[in-house]
């Protein structure tokens, strides 16, 4: 039963090919909200029914995590949907808000995939760091993102940091005169992890364009949380079996994202307006319709 689960979980997160075959605005942003609230209720349920308690059974568990998940999926649609506001209020510091939101329900859906309290944890990833604060115990801790720094290799390559826009904006801003190039692509922007890379060329309507998409790509990236707490069990037995392991996660999150998010990205294949995470972006950030030809 277990391998089942395992297999199941890769298959849900790592491989779904779709895309959105809507024909207009009301009925892909209808879409793109059922597919947050049902995608990650999905995930937080069998997240949930994985982690479940010695008293719990597999279905009780599940559908606590199914209810959770769906509701931190509906808070994780409401801060993509705030990304629209960096482009018609031209701010860049606008992406505060759509972050934070984000965060919230990212953190309401790992707190339902590891079967915990919807409030348990609250995290918002900054820069290099890994914020987290427990509300019940009243604890706060801070800790080094470790993908952080594969956003600032790819981003900074080439480029440089501007200080004042990244604390205006929350998130690493890199500018560079020449196309960021990366895994996934090459382009006049990128958004990696926690990190903007922005071409110095773009004009003033386009930057404002580029950088919400590139923020909405950033909200992408945290919403796919759910799946380090399918590794919840694992994790604790590694720290149990090596303490050098168990004393480094005191000042290191280990993130479990990246290749999750990458080989989700990539299964969506080339075609910009064919790719879900493509369409996603520029429907909340344009607030538009961005349909598949």
């Amino acid at each position: 039963m277990k391998r089942f689960h395992i297999f199941f979980v890769l298959a849900l997160l790592l491989f779904p090919n779709f895309n959105s075959k809507a024909q207009d605005y009301k009925s892909q942003r209808a879409q793109m909200m059922v597919f947050n609230v049902g995608f990650n209720g999905l995930i937080g349920g069998i997240g949930a029914g994985i982690n479940k308690k010695d008293n719990e059974s597999f279905g009780q568990a599940f559908k606590k995590g199914l209810l959770g998940g769906a509701i931190g999926g509906l808070v994780s649609h409401t801060g993509l949907t705030l990304t629209h506001q960096i482009r018609s209020r031209q701010s860049i510091a606008l992406a505060w808000p759509a972050r934070l939101t984000n965060s919230l329900g990212a953190s309401i859906i790992q707190n339902a995939t590891e079967n915990k309290r919807l409030l348990e944890r609250l995290h918002f990833n900054l820069f290099i760091s890994r914020l987290e604060y427990f509300p019940y115990s009243k604890k706060f801790t801070a800790r080094l993102f470790t993908s952080s720094i594969y956003g600032i290799v790819v981003t900074g390559k080439n480029a440089h940091l501007n200080v004042e826009k990244s604390l205006k904006s929350g998130v690493l801003y890199f500018e560079s005169s020449d196309d960021f190039s990366t895994s996934i692509g090459t382009g006049r922007a990128t958004g990696q992890v926690s990190s903007v890379g922005m071409r110095t060329d773009l004009t003033k309507a386009d930057h404002f364009n580029v950088f919400s998409h590139e923020v909405a790509h950033i909200l992408q990236y945290d919403r796919k949380i759910g799946g380090n707490a399918f590794l919840l069990k694992f994790n604790k037995k590694l720290k149990t079996d090596y303490k050098i392991y168990n004393t480094l996660s005191k000042y290191i999150y280990f993130d479990f994202n990246g290749p999750i998010f990458y080989f989700a990205y990539k299964a969506q294949g080339t075609i910009h307006n064919c790719n879900f995470f493509e369409q996603e972006a520029e429907h909340y950030s344009g607030k538009t319709y961005y349909g598949c030809n």
